[in-house]
């Protein structure tokens, strides 16, 4: 993450701290790590900490369309580049707006800039029309209990057919890396495994 995004996540954290009552503030609060208060510091590290793994530019779904481009704009002035399908369509309205309640707030502030309202719809539609394919009605097989219980940690569970069965086992490896970088834990190769000969077996399978 760049020092500004750090510094934009610490503004938009820092709103959000419980302020200490007047005359009270701790001897941690008061001091300083490179130049900074220690509680600035360590607001600073769970931004960087907390924050998502992002996608590059050239990964997006139609990556020269109005919508990615407004994405790959505004999006990463404070945080890595989302992927749309972090979130099912029918969630990505109430993200956006959160976002863009926390980019109106810091409008100016350190070179951020907002996006117009046709912007902003563009960008939505685009999210939407390329979200995750949130799963109905799963098929049942073996190893459906682990893909259950293991990938509803992150995210809406994934329809089996947004893949073919040679993709995801690339698929899977790539959310054990981002379930490692965001310190999910207790994913065994055991479960790795059923979960991607169950998604082999029920991407073929016809609903």
């Amino acid at each position: 993450m760049s020092a500004r995004a750090l510094v934009v996540a610490m503004i938009v954290l820092a709103g959000c701290a419980k302020p200490q009552p007047s005359g009270q503030a701790s001897a941690a609060d008061t001091s300083t790590t490179h130049g900074l208060p220690m509680m600035q510091q360590r607001l600073l590290e769970a931004a960087n900490i907390a924050l998502p793994p992002g996608v590059a530019p050239e990964s997006l779904p139609q990556p020269n369309a109005a919508g990615a481009k407004a994405l790959t704009q505004y999006c990463t002035q404070c945080h890595a580049l989302p992927s749309p399908a972090m979130h099912g369509s029918a969630d990505w309205p109430s993200v956006a707006r959160r976002m863009w309640v926390r980019i109106d707030m810091m409008a100016g502030a350190l070179g951020i800039q907002t996006p117009s309202s046709a912007e902003r719809a563009e960008l939505l539609a685009y999210l939407q029309k390329n979200a995750l394919k949130v799963a109905a009605n799963l098929p049942a097989g073996p190893g459906k209990p682990a893909f259950e219980r293991v990938c509803a940690r992150c995210h809406d569970l994934n329809d089996p057919r947004m893949h073919t069965a040679p993709d995801w086992p690339v698929v899977v490896m790539r959310m054990e890396q981002d379930a490692e970088k965001m310190k999910v834990t207790g994913i065994s190769r055991a479960d790795a495994e059923q979960i991607i000969t169950y998604l082999q077996a029920a991407s073929t399978r016809r609903r």
